[in-house]
C-alpha cells in the first residue's frame, strides 16, 4: 500500500489552489482514510504579496497575481476520509491531546484518484459550502455566502449544480442527526503510530495535470 498521498484541490477552471501531503491510514470500501498532523508542510493559493483570498472581494480576484505559497498546517490534527462516489469528504479534527474537537464536512466533487508510480494523490473541486459538526452532533452550515456568490460563475457552478451541492449537504446532515457512519463514533478514538514521520511535501510532481 502507498504510504502518502497528495490531497489537491482545484477550481472549476482547472486552477490548482491547494496541495497537501497526507499519510494513508487505510484504503477500503469505506474510502481512503488519511492522517494530516499539525506541522505538515503544504501549499496554498495566496496572492504574491501574501494575502489570503478572503481579503479580496470575489469580483476582484481575477485582477490579482496568485501563487501556491508554502505553508505549515497548524491548529488541529486531521483524520481525513475521502468517500468513493460521494461529493464530500469528512474530517475528524483532533485537539493536540487527540480528543475530538469537531467533524468538518467538506462538500466537494467526488474524489479522483491517481498514481504515477512515484507519487499518488486525490484530486477534487471544493464546493465552498461546508458543515461543522460538534462532538454532540450539533451542526451548522459554514461559508454559505461563498457558495452562493459563485452560483452562475463559469469557473464554479450553475443554479442546478448549486442545488445538487446543497442536496449532498442535506443528505450528510440526515446522517449526522441519525448518528449514522461516519458520525457514529467511528475513529473518534484514533491514535496515530508515534513512529509515523510528518508527511513530506515533494519538491516536484505535485503540479502534475489534474486527474478527472
Amino acid at each position: 500500500m502507498i504510504t502518502d498521498v497528495l490531497y489537491r484541490d482545484y477550481r472549476g477552471d482547472g486552477h490548482l489552489v491547494l496541495v497537501m501531503p497526507q499519510r494513508v491510514v487505510s484504503d477500503n470500501e469505506r474510502g481512503l482514510l488519511t492522517w494530516r498532523p499539525i506541522g505538515t508542510p503544504w501549499r496554498f493559493r495566496r496572492t504574491v504579496d501574501g494575502r489570503d483570498r478572503r481579503e479580496i472581494p470575489f469580483h476582484q480576484r481575477h485582477t490579482v497575481e496568485w501563487e501556491l505559497a508554502p505553508m505549515v498546517w497548524s491548529g488541529l490534527h486531521v483524520l481525513h476520509l475521502f468517500r468513493p462516489g460521494r461529493a464530500h469528504s469528512v474530517w475528524w479534527m483532533f485537539n493536540a491531546d487527540l480528543t475530538l474537537n469537531r467533524w468538518y464536512v467538506n462538500l466537494e466533487a467526488p474524489p479522483s484518484r491517481w498514481d504515477d508510480g512515484l507519487l499518488a494523490g486525490v484530486d477534487t473541486f471544493d464546493h465552498a459550502l461546508d458543515i461543522v459538526v460538534m462532538p454532540d452532533r450539533q451542526w451548522r452550515w459554514k461559508d454559505e455566502n461563498e457558495y452562493l456568490e459563485r452560483v452562475g460563475h463559469p469557473a464554479y457552478w450553475s443554479a442546478e449544480q448549486a442545488a445538487a451541492i446543497r442536496a449532498e449537504g442535506e443528505a450528510v446532515v440526515a446522517d449526522v442527526e441519525a448518528g449514522r457512519f461516519p458520525f457514529d463514533g467511528t475513529w473518534c478514538d484514533f491514535r496515530p503510530d508515534p513512529a509515523w514521520p510528518v508527511p513530506e511535501m515533494p519538491e516536484h510532481g505535485w503540479e502534475r495535470p489534474q486527474a478527472r
